[in-house]
């Protein structure tokens, strides 16, 4: 090998290196915020040498986030998606295959990839449902796999609460989970984010016609006023502003509550809380009841809706270090944004989902026409 081709080998080598670490860095920041273990900025890129499906995709992801920040054409990712797809479907189409961690956390980051897009087709949710159900005790297994449960079912609670489509992840697996043994704040966070995502399978059941009946509403709101009640006091933010003046800086006014929160698991365990709220208050089944105290009712309801949705904003505004936070907030409003009615929140809105395209790549363009169509009507 001559010393140009050595050098040329040299470079390539130091330019991957810097992709994964960047990349697994960046990752670990949106998944790992309650996982007390940090399994995917820890295991993931030295699983990248010698597992090719993880090292594809964490290049695909790579490639797609750097291409919408330097507002480039992507021409690179695809690539990478073919040559991890390429792995991926032997492995499941094989009936006797061998599932693990490493297909998971795969399929995982092409699942981030396709989020990316301007049009996301969701085709790579089947990979983790097949892959989590198939394995029952993924979630109860601990390490990577146990953590990259978790993370698959927030990423199927995005898609749930956004679509209004049911979860295709079968939760009884998750019971078995060590989450629900300890008591540390990222499993106290996990555990809201679990019951969050039994109240999705309630609302947005296979049979989306049959109401949530009042007994069922009634039980689910007393498990997530349980889980609010029964938390730890640390919990608690160190401080709360209310909407109007920055406790930083008086001349600072802004729509959104300001929270400060000692740790991102503590920022998303408060916020699916609040998320649970908004659901709970929006499919109230007295809603549907015609009497004379329907108006109230309604009202209350939707006043409901809007301070919960500005408490879950309003976490991730205060606390933007946490990524995991700000893509809550994003959902929340793509689903439930027509409820602000306030034009400054409207604007204030519209202004966090820009930031969120200018920071990370999350492509929010679609969102806020959506919004601005709801607002108008």
């Amino acid at each position: 090998m001559d010393s140009a081709h050595a050098g040329h080998s040299r470079t390539n080598m130091k330019h991957a290196f810097s992709i994964i670490t960047s990349c697994t860095y960046q990752c670990s920041l949106q998944f790992d915020s309650c996982d007390k273990q940090r399994h995917f900025g820890k295991e993931i890129p030295k699983r990248a040498a010698p597992y090719p499906v993880i090292k594809n995709a964490i290049f695909a992801v790579a490639s797609r986030q750097m291409s919408l920040l330097a507002g480039n054409q992507d021409d690179e990712s695809p690539h990478y998606v073919s040559e991890c797809l390429r792995i991926l479907i032997r492995a499941l189409e094989d009936p006797m295959g061998h599932f693990d961690e490493n297909l998971l956390a795969a399929v995982i980051l092409l699942r981030t990839h396709e989020e990316m897009s301007e049009n996301d087709e969701r085709r790579h949710l089947f990979g983790t449902t097949r892959i989590l159900n198939s394995i029952a005790s993924f979630a109860a297994d601990g390490g990577l796999r146990e953590s990259a449960s978790w993370v698959s079912l927030r990423q199927h609670i995005y898609i749930s609460l956004t679509s209004q489509h049911p979860l295709t992840i079968n939760l009884t697996n998750y019971r078995h989970s060590s989450v629900f043994r300890i008591s540390d704040d990222e499993s106290w966070a996990n555990r809201i984010i679990f019951i969050f995502a039994q109240l999705l399978t309630y609302v947005f059941g296979d049979d989306h016609e049959q109401q949530l009946s009042l007994e069922q509403w009634t039980e689910l709101d007393a498990e997530v006023t349980s889980w609010e009640a029964s938390k730890p006091w640390h919990f608690a933010p160190l401080f709360i502003e209310s909407p109007g003046v920055s406790a930083l800086d008086s001349s600072n006014r802004g729509p959104w509550p300001e929270l400060y929160v000692c740790n991102p698991a503590q920022v998303v365990g408060l916020q699916h809380y609040y998320l649970a709220k908004v659901v709970l208050a929006i499919y109230d089944p007295r809603l549907s009841k015609l009497s004379f105290g329907s108006l109230r009712l309604r009202r209350d309801s939707e006043s409901m809706v809007r301070e919960c949705l500005r408490m879950v904003v309003g976490l991730a505004v205060s606390n933007d270090h946490v990524q995991t936070a700000m893509f809550q907030a994003s959902h929340i409003l793509s689903a439930c944004g027509m409820y602000l009615n306030n034009r400054d929140e409207q604007e204030a809105a519209v202004n966090f989902l820009e930031q969120m395209t200018r920071r990370m790549g999350w492509q929010t363009s679609h969102i806020i026409r959506d919004l601005r169509e709801q607002w108008q009507s």
